[in-house]
């Protein structure tokens, strides 16, 4: 397929980056993007990131051969209903939902086999919203994940793959129900847990804000994402609630039985808890899962004075090690701040290493 026109609706933080990305890489596509937002809309319209702006469908679909549905999942069926009419034969439908077997049942449904609708989630995002809030390199080095009907025709689904790819993604195929319920053990139950942890300890507040002075480092790492948009993930959380209420209830007989240890003081239980944790937890960094990049983690104690980071990067880049990306732990219970470098492979780890114990940064691998 010889895409020219491509239609995002919906320019929030995925809409948003995936026009950018886009444009960045594509900058001969004719892109049209949709939002109820003016001010979205506007921004997009300035930097040259879309073509067009639309706050309807109609007009904004006509001649498109593919349409990225970038929306809250709960708008989702109202549109493939509208864009059944609207659209030509043989035009991709994908959307970017973090649940897929609801939607693409519904796609089924009202869409004629004429038109192409392929489920699409990205396996990027931040704890921040709206197309301010967007990126251009958002789906670099990330997982793409889609699920085409078994019955689409292989060239279509080349078509969106080569697509995707283009904005420095890694498509990954997998089935609907798959992904849902993996997707709700790694995703969408961290986030639940994430939401709990933080409304226990909020209840637990004094008129003195004790808590929000004290709570930093540790807690504050664990309940990042906490700060999600609350209506996206309510919709989320009722698309997938078949897969998440049998892990919530999971996580729940976890911890009931960890209080039972601990009122019974079984020293030996509770250890073994925290060891399987962390056994399972330390393998994540360093092997390659469905759902996680592979990479290779160096660790990097620095002084806190200006142009630290700068001179440790410097290094690197000089002597052409690329860093994936790189995170600033600032307070821990265990261990002092230090920088997080994700390096792609081992050679690259152990040069690194080396280079920066040679002049007398403290690195180390764990």
């Amino acid at each position: 397929m010889n895409i020219q026109r491509i239609t995002i609706v919906g320019l929030g933080l995925i809409g948003g980056s995936l026009a950018k990305a886009l444009r960045r890489t594509n900058p001969n596509f004719e892109i049209i993007g949709v939002d109820k937002d003016e001010e979205n809309l506007k921004s997009a319209l300035e930097d040259c990131t879309i073509n067009q702006a639309y706050e309807h469908l109609d007009k904004a679909v006509i001649g498109s051969q593919v349409i990225f549905l970038c929306t809250p999942v709960q708008n989702i069926p109202n549109i493939l209903g509208n864009l059944s009419t609207l659209v030509d034969s043989g035009t991709i439908i994908t959307d970017v939902g973090s649940t897929k077997q609801e939607i693409m049942n519904i796609a089924k449904n009202v869409l004629p086999d004429s038109i192409y609708f392929i489920g699409g989630h990205p396996m990027a995002g931040t704890e921040h919203s709206g197309y301010a809030a967007s990126i251009a390199h958002l789906f670099e080095n990330a997982y793409y994940i889609l699920t085409p009907p078994s019955d689409i025709p292989k060239d279509i689904v080349e078509t969106l793959i080569l697509l995707i790819s283009s904005t420095g993604a890694l498509p990954l195929i997998i089935d609907p129900i798959t992904h849902d319920q993996k997707v709700g053990a790694i995703s969408h139950l961290p986030h639940v847990v994430a939401a709990a942890l933080v409304n226990t300890v909020n209840d637990l507040e004094d008129p003195q804000h004790s808590i929000q002075k004290l709570a930093a480092g540790g807690f504050k790492d664990i309940t990042r994402i906490a700060s999600s948009n609350p209506e996206m993930w309510r919709d989320i959380s009722l698309s997938n609630k078949q897969q998440l209420i049998p892990l919530i209830s999971s996580m729940i007989r976890n911890l009931y039985k960890f209080g039972l240890d601990l009122e019974k003081d079984e020293a030996d239980i509770i250890a073994e808890f925290y060891k399987n944790a962390k056994a399972f937890r330390d393998q994540l960094p360093s092997i390659s899962s469905l759902f996680l990049l592979s990479y290779y983690e160096l660790y990097v104690d620095v002084e806190d004075k200006p142009g630290i980071i700068g001179q440790v990067t410097t290094i690197l880049g000089n002597n052409n090690i690329n860093i994936k990306n790189i995170r600033i732990i600032n307070s821990r219970e265990d261990e002092p701040g230090c920088l997080v470098l994700s390096l792609p492979d081992q050679q690259a780890q152990e040069k690194a290493e080396a280079l920066l114990l040679s002049q007398d940064c403290h690195a180390y691998k764990r």
